[in-house]
């Protein structure tokens, strides 16, 4: 199995002095044995199923996810209790949700705050749908999070494929229950919103991105935002703050590209702080895509706490079955490693 884990005993220096004293572990994963390594936990459910190695009719290896529709009433009928995965094939409490998700495993795990990269390449498949509502595919989290949500996320609601942060929402004006802010901070310019919108939103029933201000709950058109407004592939080097984002700086270089039924080699670079240091820089198929400093987590933060990585598909009940693909992943906190050459990671 070509999967490497390596202690590392350099402290991190590109440009920022580490709330962490101890350098996190270099990981490499090819995927090519038949099972998973050590490095990663799968989380088991009724509806998911797991391959690891060679892709039938690819000249690659990967990890492979399928995620299937359960009966509605199956999914519904646990929402409101705990979330959960299967521990040997064993039992598990049903969250509502439909996943299939590797997950870094516990002795692997970086500190928060830690200046970090990940390289992966990831194939999603093209069965989701113009009017498909919630659809992750990649989080970044805190474990014991002040807030039980993602930092960072790839989202693909509505077939547009976006990345978007979560902040407190700080808003003085907010409804009392919206106690977080998503911000894109990348988007496909198929999308309905540009980097820079904060949408306000609770805890239990997040807004969905294709219904905001949408009284019929009918699909906004893909391509245009709530106010109609066509958007176009030119670059967008300083995106302005709209809504509830509060303390950041985004810069757009480029449009995310499209990833449905193809390849697609992403680059994260971060640093995920809750005050002016915090950092994430996305490339995508070896063009930067964008630039987001200042606020980025929940209050108070945490740096004796882990963050971990998460892949596979994480939906509302959807009525079709969706494959995910991760393959060449590197996590480490040298730019070397993950890009040995720079063509990944261009100015």
């Amino acid at each position: 199995m070509r999967s490497l884990l390596l202690g590392a005993a350099y402290l991190c220096l590109l440009g920022h002095t580490s709330t962490v004293a101890a350098a996190s572990a270099t990981i490499a994963e090819e995927f090519d044995s038949a099972s998973v390594s050590e490095n990663w936990f799968t989380c088991k459910r009724d509806e998911n199923s797991f391959s690891f190695g060679k892709i039938a009719g690819e000249g690659r290896t990967a990890a492979s996810q399928v995620v299937k529709a359960l009966p509605e009433n199956n999914v519904l009928a646990f929402v409101m209790l705990p979330k959960g995965c299967a521990h040997e094939d064993g039992p598990y409490q049903h969250d509502g949700y439909e996943r299939s998700e590797l997950w870094e495993s516990e002795k692997v795990l970086a500190r928060m705050g830690t200046d970090i990269w990940y390289r992966f390449d990831m194939y999603i498949d093209a069965s989701i749908k113009p009017t498909t509502g919630r659809f992750v595919i990649g989080q970044w989290k805190e474990k014991n999070s002040p807030q039980d949500a993602p930092i960072l996320t790839q989202r693909f609601n509505g077939r547009a494929f976006t990345v978007t942060i979560e902040q407190d929402n700080s808003d003085p004006y907010r409804a009392k229950e919206d106690v977080l802010c998503r911000v894109y901070i990348a988007s496909q310019s198929s999308a309905p919103v540009e980097p820079g919108f904060g949408d306000a939103h609770n805890l239990v029933a997040p807004t969905q991105l294709f219904s905001m201000m949408n009284t019929n709950n009918q699909p906004l058109s893909v391509g245009h935002d709530v106010d109609d407004v066509v958007h176009g592939t030119s670059p967008l080097l300083l995106a302005g703050l709209s809504g509830c984002s509060k303390g950041l700086r985004i810069t757009r270089y480029n449009a995310l590209p499209d990833p449905f039924g193809k390849w697609t080699t992403m680059v994260y670079h971060l640093r995920l702080i809750p005050n002016e240091k915090g950092l994430i820089e996305i490339w995508a198929n070896g063009k930067k895509i964008s630039k987001t400093e200042g606020v980025i987590g929940f209050k108070p933060f945490l740096p004796d706490q882990n963050q971990y990585f998460k892949f596979g598909a994480y939906r509302n009940h959807t009525d079709f079955e969706t494959i995910t693909r991760l393959d060449h992943y590197v996590r480490s906190e040298r730019r070397e490693d993950i890009d040995a050459n720079g063509t990944l990671t261009p100015p």
